[in-house]
């Protein structure tokens, strides 16, 4: 079958999404965004077409069979609903896909009107750090033992660059990855076994500024958390088996702990893939374009879990 790919949205995320794709060699590949800021971006994927008509038009002209919504977060609901609604059966939504239980609600009763099926971005998983650990676990014949993990987010005091709706619901618009990274080899919190406090607030993000939890996964696997926006701090996580601790901080990176020692080391990772392009983008969409279910990807009924386990860690009214 042909595979015709539109990216819906030009910005960051969508430039890295058709970087990603040119080097996949769809049979065709456009990009759509309204205004005058898609020329850069043409220069960045090697002259990749990018269209600046009306989104239904673009749809109508490019057919695609394939689409990326790569557009500010508050638009990905109706955008991926309008595309549905065009006809188009394999969509890929850049993360959190929905900003409520509602909007999610209303993308899986689309999906199943229309029959599209609908991924989520969370390119974490797809990094060579995270791929090389599980890699390196099995052959070990280990299992995860804990996970610890933070999610801070350091930013300026009026808070990220984005609408303000979006920045007051940020840990799901946005801290999720790092939360979905370290839990999806052994499933989200078994809500009746985990605890979640949260504290302080922020102007930009009023639910609160500190935030800790502990627990179990559905799986069974004890975990903890913590995260404080107001003092310094990064995204990162740590998988202990038997005889390792695997740590992320950066997330790109992988260092180890031995049983025995103190010292972290530093372990070589086949990460060509991701210096040349954002990490994780290319083996996501790769997955994406191949239908590959077995790789990571996130479906839509996965990822509408993470909705409520962002509302409990932050306080977030369930909507």
């Amino acid at each position: 079958m042909a595979i015709h790919c539109l990216v819906i949205g030009v910005g960051k995320m969508g430039a890295a999404h058709l970087q990603a794709l040119a080097a996949l060699s769809p049979d065709s590949l456009t990009g759509w965004a309204p205004g005058s800021r898609p020329r850069a971006v043409e220069r960045d994927v090697g002259g990749a077409v990018v269209r600046r008509d009306e989104l239904q038009a673009t749809l109508a002209a490019v057919r695609p069979t394939h689409v990326i919504v790569a557009s500010p977060v508050e638009t990905l609901t109706p955008i991926a609903i309008e595309v549905m609604n065009a006809g188009v059966t394999h969509l890929l939504i850049e993360k959190p896909a929905a900003m409520d239980r509602r909007e999610c609600s209303l993308l899986m009763a689309c999906a199943a009107e229309t029959g599209a099926e609908i991924h989520v971005a969370y390119n974490r998983r797809f990094y060579a750090s995270v791929r090389s650990a599980l890699t390196h676990m099995r052959a070990a014949g280990e299992s995860i033992e804990s996970v610890l993990f933070e999610f801070n987010e350091a930013m300026p005091a009026q808070g990220p660059g984005a609408a303000s709706e979006v920045k007051a619901h940020w840990l799901l618009a946005n801290s999720m990855h790092v939360i979905d990274a370290a839990f999806h080899p052994v499933g989200l919190p078994d809500m009746q076994r985990s605890r979640f406090q949260h504290s302080g607030g922020l102007s930009w993000h009023p639910a609160g500024s500190v935030f800790v939890g502990s627990g179990e996964t559905v799986t069974g696997v004890p975990f903890a958390c913590h995260a404080n926006w107001d003092a310094p701090g990064r995204w990162g996580f740590e998988w202990m088996t038997k005889s390792t601790r695997y740590v992320f901080r950066p997330m790109e990176k992988l260092f180890v702990m031995r049983r025995g020692r103190f010292d972290l080391e530093p372990m070589a990772l086949d990460d060509e893939i991701d210096i040349r392009f954002k990490p994780g983008v290319y083996h996501q969409n790769q997955a994406f374009l191949a239908g590959d279910r077995t790789a990571g990807l996130v479906a839509l009924s996965e990822a509408a879990l993470l909705i409520p386990l962002a509302q409990k860690i932050a306080g977030y009214p369930e909507v």
